[in-house]
């Protein structure tokens, strides 16, 4: 049955790339604080030492707990039911936490998943419809206004209708989650952050206007916006700073090129805490043995650590 104690899920990914061995040698290496349950199939489980358990009633207050979704049951992809099983769990109360390893949008899709990837689906089957991807690492945060879609997208996106709702949200999950207190860092979409207008004009329409709306109403102090390509050195300067990128790549870029492997994906808005390494699946060197466990036992410790915080 369900102990006192709280309980940390982490799901298997895509069982073909890196995740179950990125799991087994971050299990190997950490003291875990909290019963956790690894919710996949035993077949693609490189470990020997599991304990396999039918239901998360079956949990007790061993640290390590393996809940097997037999492959043979899964319609579509495997990795899909073994994230939905977590939801349903976190939802119901049963976990506190989801730490999830990486999957496959393209195989989401080509089995009938209409998500681009874990957000989406989180955010849909919790009910939200604001939610935030956010990267974390102990010297780096990063927030995405606009996560997975295409470049040419993203322009019409730039909205202070929208904006100022994003700031409160981030703010507020920040102290919820975190219980600190930090400072927004907004950058441009422009070179330059449009140069005053000389080389386009949305930060001086919608950017601005939505930071000066927000502005001493949030718990955070905010500034911006800074010109995109010297935000990441102006964050030196700041305590506890927080970089608000527009799109993926203009924030996940220089994020990745200083945090491979210790940076982690949490997304912000859920009723539950989930956290993700911030690498994919690496099919190419997948059961070579080779793959580093960093980003995915810093994962696990940031669930551990915003669960002691509940």
């Amino acid at each position: 049955m369900r102990t006192n104690k709280k309980v940390i899920a982490l799901t298997m990914g895509d069982p073909s790339g890196i995740g179950p061995e990125v799991i087994a040698k971050s299990l190997e290496r950490l003291c875990l604080q909290y019963p956790t349950i690894l919710i996949g199939s035993k077949e693609w489980w490189p470990a020997v030492d599991a304990t396999v358990i039918q239901n998360p009633e079956e949990i007790t207050e061993r640290k390590f707990h393996f809940l097997h979704i037999p492959i043979n049951e899964i319609n579509g992809d495997p990795s899909f039911q073994y994230v939905k099983t977590a939801v349903e769990l976190a939802l119901a109360g049963r976990v506190d936490a989801i730490v999830t390893a990486p999957i496959s949008k393209e195989k989401w899709l080509r089995a009938g998943v209409p998500f681009r990837g874990h957000t989406d689906y989180l955010a849909r089957m919790a009910g939200v419809a604001r939610y935030i991807m956010f990267f974390w690492s102990k010297a780096m945060r990063v927030a995405l206004f606009t996560t997975h879609i295409p470049l040419n997208e993203v322009f019409g996106h730039i909205r202070k209708r929208k904006i100022a709702p994003f700031l409160h949200l981030l703010d507020e999950e920040l102290a919820r989650f975190f219980g600190e207190t930090f400072t927004l860092l907004v950058s441009g979409l422009n070179p330059h952050a449009g140069e005053q207008g000389v080389i386009g004009t949305v930060e001086i329409e919608e950017i601005i206007p939505a930071i000066e709306e927000v502005k001493g109403k949030l718990k955070s102090e905010i500034f911006g916006p800074f010109p995109p390509d010297t935000i990441f050195l102006e964050a030196q300067n700041y305590k506890n700073p927080v970089i608000v990128s527009w799109y993926h790549d203009q924030g996940l870029i220089p994020f990745k090129l200083l945090n491979l492997h210790s940076g982690v994906n949490m997304t912000l808005g859920l009723p539950f805490i989930r956290t993700s390494p911030d690498h994919g699946t690496a099919f190419d060197i997948a059961g070579k043995g080779i793959a580093n466990p960093s980003s995915m036992m810093e994962a696990i410790r940031l669930a551990e650590m915003l669960v002691e915080k509940l």
